[in-house]
């Protein structure tokens, strides 16, 4: 919730009024305090559930309909199809974005006709909105689809070459709070920009939920065969996901891994680090839409070793260590190159990099830019709304009596 904090208060100042609709986690409390929160009963876990899809299809329906928003602003691909057939009902402004498309669309059989099938239903009302009680009318600029990173964008327009390029917009992420990039690039912050030393002891770490395709199984592996550094993995387990270690897992996993650290799943845990020699290590082939653990990293100065997958098409090998493949070999010559441009200075013109690069490109301040100007956009060239229109005339044909 924090990642969308400076996004909320720079609308909140401007006048508007936001409504979360969410369902109840511990970030709750938090996103209470800043707006108004209407629990939202919508589970990863029921995602198959056609039951579960209708009942949070109504709910929606409903909170719409009562709530009247001028823009609707949804996240994950669940909720973005229902949102964009809700919002097309009502004739409602409507910004989609989608995080990670990669992991699905590796998915074959059913579940990729699935997956293609829900992104056709999006496109098509993302397209239409209603005019009248029995009439629809074609709105293909009703509402902008963003996607975090240009391999999830290709993989849309390759499946959907129909749908308005007008409508799709790339903003990687949601942006790099202010408090991560500390006191800038002049003052270290851990010991890689320092004078070499002769046998560094590395600080691998892992951060995310502790699922197979995240690489935790490749991160332990290479911890089996690099007994001289520190590993410590930070996150938890997905009871809702079959491919999540599961509590004995872990616990056996404790007691054969001596020099890795479970640590407790905790928000910002690479900024409240103390560690001389840090490195991210993110060996993951889930498809995520922008690693959220790659641009805390960058920002703190912390070198990050990465898969391809989880390189997105954005980060560089100028800027990041990439992985020729999926092996915990592969990681380790990482490291090793790693180690031998730490000695040979290389190391801190590719730190600067790829701080600079997360300063200009990926801060919260310019994902909360680009938003709000796609907020006014939207807003600007769609002025007709079908729920609202019909409320004025309500409301006028009151006045006149």
């Amino acid at each position: 919730m924090h990642y969308r904090q400076l996004l909320l208060e720079t609308l909140q100042c401007r006048g508007d009024h936001v409504v979360a609709l969410s369902p109840v986690d511990s970030a709750t409390p938090e996103l209470s305090r800043l707006l108004v929160h209407i629990p939202w009963r919508i589970l990863r876990s029921t995602d198959a559930n056609p039951f579960s899809l209708v009942i949070s299809f109504l709910r929606m329906l409903f909170l719409v309909r009562a709530i009247k928003p001028r823009l609707v602003h949804s996240h994950t691909l669940k909720a973005n199809l229902l949102a964009v057939i809700v919002t097309s009902f009502f004739g409602v402004p409507c910004v989609l974005s989608f995080a990670g498309l990669g992991r699905l669309s590796k998915a074959r059989g059913f579940s990729r006709m699935a997956f293609l099938l829900v992104l056709k239903i999006i496109a098509f009302f993302s397209a239409y909105q209603r005019c009248s009680r029995w009439c629809w009318k074609s709105a293909p600029l009703r509402t902008a689809l963003i996607f975090q990173n240009p391999i999830d964008q290709t993989l849309f327009q390759t499946a959907l070459p129909n749908v308005s390029n007008k409508q799709i917009h790339l903003i990687p992420g949601s942006g790099v709070p202010i408090r991560f990039f500390g006191p800038g690039l002049c003052q270290p912050v851990n010991q890689w920009c320092s004078d070499p030393i002769s046998s560094p002891v590395c600080d691998l770490l892992y951060c995310g939920r502790l699922l197979r395709s995240k690489g935790i199984g490749t991160f332990l592996e290479l911890a089996s065969q690099l007994d001289n550094h520190r590993f410590t993995a930070f996150g938890g387990i997905d009871p809702s996901s079959k491919d999540s270690l599961s509590s004995h897992d872990l616990s056996r996993l404790r007691q054969e891994h001596s020099n890795v650290f479970f640590a407790d799943s905790q928000d910002d845990p690479l900024l409240n680090l103390n560690s001389d020699f840090p490195v991210l290590l993110v060996p993951s082939n889930y498809g995520e839409g922008l690693p959220r653990a790659v641009v805390e990293a960058l920002a703190l100065r912390i070198p990050v070793i990465t898969s391809r997958s989880a390189s997105c098409g954005i980060f560089s090998s100028d800027i990041v260590y990439i992985s020729d493949g999926d092996s915990s070999a592969d990681y380790e010559d990482c490291l090793d190159h790693l180690v031998a441009d730490y000695f040979s200075g290389l190391l801190h013109s590719r730190i600067q990099s790829g701080y600079q690069f997360v300063e200009q490109h990926l801060s919260e301040r310019v994902v909360v830019q680009k938003t709000m100007a796609l907020y006014e956009s939207l807003q600007a060239e769609h002025a007709e709304s079908y729920l609202l229109d019909k409320d004025d005339d309500r409301l006028r044909h009151w006045l006149a009596q």
